[in-house]
């Protein structure tokens, strides 16, 4: 008898493996007619069940591993196929449950890397980590685990963590390519640009055909402004998978940030054409259109920045709806902060519009912002994002504001200032003598575009010469202590220490007679408190400062200046030290 129900099951066996289900169905069906015992009655309650799912009987597959779990409570293939089947039916928590007995009672890598990725869909970052480390533990020696770990880190911008996993997998497995690509990305997201191409040349001497890496390459060579190789490894990529969306999408981003639009666009829609809803195609169209003022569109294709990791770390947290227009007379919505200070700044604006609708408003922003946000207006709520999340009935992402007010270049909030100072007190004496300027020459260096926007204070050392001039330093950071070490104590006075907060940066800024910035927060703030800044801007320039002229439509205070040639400095600032001297002249004139 056993001879008979053995073989069935091996050829259920050898169908299923052939991908034929509905023959391996009937072979396991048979077996059970003879009754299989032990290890066979629940090899063969378990592969029926995948043969059911295979073929689309999913409810046919759940039965047959519920009944196998009744005859075997400990027997871990029978959650481990369920929990796929609850997948397959768009049933996460089910799934994670039934992944999490798995693990419970010993389980198979797989089981456990598929848990941690599960929860992370389920933006549960903490015990995703928690997973993909047991993982790691439990198997030290497994390449998957490492090399999930990176994944992991990687995912969640922890980039200096992911690290050492992906190294760990490349000891394990020297011979094996994805490491050495994962941690290229690394590399360069942490600016190691060498390393990153290094770790790349190694995929390609392991296999020169890979798409992945030629487009991970091509992207590293755009970050190392080598537009031309980058360029030509996307293409390869595309030659070697011509359905490859993101490196169409990443061949838009070369031509882009060469400013040849109609270029890039063209990439981008044969990105979208695959992949309707791709974010970065879509996110990089939006600021394409935002660059040229075609607000409609642009604000539209904005709203794709909210499926980006960093966003979604912010508002997974929220139970109540987005907020889509819906009538908010007696209702409360919580304004959320996002992305950097500079563009909480911006967007700030919008606020009071919302009480005109008769809601209650709570912004939710960078604690460093908390006070300069009262400022506002006294009747709108101001908390920390390190404060328990108050009662309310919408929320909305601060940016996409514009998007929901429907903002065109002719309907940007305009009143200025929006932001109000005048009660904070300052222990700062200046002399009038002087024309008193503020100077700020780096942005925060986790900014993603810092290489751009960084100008550096050695190359503002003539215009602190300049006579009838007197400066103060606005730098926050590390970056202050250059002041020192460029031993420009006696020109340049350093406000670091009275930096506390935006609230006493802005009244500083208020006491001075004009502000010269790079691209920082400092240049919204300044526009914010409709103070004269001049402001010096890379090329390409960052969508609201448009790619043309002395100016932009968001702030009246604020003169731009504009390089000339990508990377290059000398010509706006040589345009900023005569303009500054001209109006010197003037003013010793008068």
């Amino acid at each position: 008898m056993e001879v008979k129900y053995s073989c069935l099951i091996n050829a259920g066996d050898l169908f299923l493996i052939d991908a034929q289900p509905h023959e391996a169905c009937a072979c396991y069906l048979k077996a059970l007619y003879f009754k299989p015992e032990g290890t066979f009655l629940l090899r063969v309650y378990n592969n029926l069940g995948v043969a059911y799912k295979r073929m689309g009987k999913l409810e046919e597959a759940n039965l047959v591993f519920q009944k196998g779990i009744s005859i075997a409570p400990d027997h871990t293939s029978f959650y481990s196929n369920l929990s796929s089947l609850f997948q397959l039916q768009n049933n996460p928590i089910k799934a994670i449950e039934t992944l999490e007995k798995v693990v419970s009672l010993g389980g198979e890598i797989g089981d456990y890397i598929r848990l941690s990725e599960l929860l992370k869909a389920q933006n549960n970052y903490k015990k995703a980590l928690d997973i993909a480390i047991y993982t790691v533990r439990k198997f030290p020696m497994h390449y998957e685990s490492h090399l999930h770990l990176g994944n992991l880190f990687t995912s969640l911008k922890l980039f200096e963590n992911a690290q050492n996993p992906y190294l760990k997998a490349i000891e394990i497995a020297p011979e094996k390519t994805q490491a050495y690509n994962n941690i290229g990305v690394v590399y360069k997201e942490l600016g190691e640009n060498t390393k990153a191409l290094s770790a790349y040349q190694k995929v390609l001497e392991l296999n020169p055909s890979d798409p992945a890496v030629h487009n991970n390459l091509g992207n590293l060579l755009r970050n190392m402004n080598d537009m031309q190789g980058a360029i030509q490894h996307l293409e390869r990529s595309i030659a070697l998978n011509p359905k490859y969306v993101d490196a169409y999408s990443n061949l838009g981003a070369v031509y882009k940030e060469s400013k040849e639009y109609e270029m890039a666009v063209g990439y981008y829609y044969k990105a979208l054409s695959m992949n309707p809803n791709h974010t970065n195609a879509n996110f990089d169209l939006s600021l394409i259109e935002l660059t040229k003022g075609n607000y409609t569109l642009g604000w539209e294709k904005y709203e794709h920045r909210l499926k980006m990791t960093e966003l979604l770390a912010k508002t997974h947290i929220f139970k109540k709806p987005l907020w889509q227009g819906e009538p908010l007379n007696g209702k409360t919505i919580i304004l959320q902060n996002e992305q950097g200070f500079g563009d909480n700044i911006m967007f700030i604006r919008y606020a009071p519009k919302f009480k005109e609708f008769g809601a209650h408003v709570i912004i939710r922003t960078r604690s460093d912002l908390v006070s300069l946000f009262k400022s506002v207006d006294q009747k709108i709520e101001v908390i920390s994002e390190d404060d328990a999340i108050p009662e309310h009935d919408f929320y909305l992402p601060l940016l996409s504001c514009s998007s929901r007010f429907k903002t065109t270049l002719e309907t940007l909030v305009n009143e200025f200032p929006y932001l109000h100072v005048k009660d904070t007190y300052v222990d700062l004496q200046l002399d009038k003598k002087f024309k008193n300027i503020g100077l700020v020459w780096s942005s925060s260096r986790s900014n993603k575009d810092f290489k751009n926007k960084y100008i550096g204070l050695e190359n503002y050392t003539e215009l602190l010469s300049i006579k009838g001039t007197k400066w103060y330093s606005l730098q926050a950071g590390n970056d202050a202590l250059q002041i020192e070490e460029l031993g420009l104590q006696n020109k340049l006075i350093d406000l670091s220490p009275l930096l506390t907060d935006f609230l006493t940066t802005a009244k500083i800024i208020g006491m001075l007679d004009i502000v010269i910035t790079t691209d920082t927060a400092v240049a919204h703030l300044c526009g914010a408190l409709n103070k004269e800044a001049w402001v010096l801007v890379p090329r390409p320039a960052d969508w609201r400062w448009m790619q043309e002229g002395s100016s932009t439509p968001w702030y009246k205070s604020l003169k731009l200046f504009r390089q000339e040639v990508k990377g290059d400095w000398c010509h706006p600032l040589a345009k900023l030290k005569e303009e500054l001297k001209k109006q010197n002249k003037t003013r010793n004139k008068k």
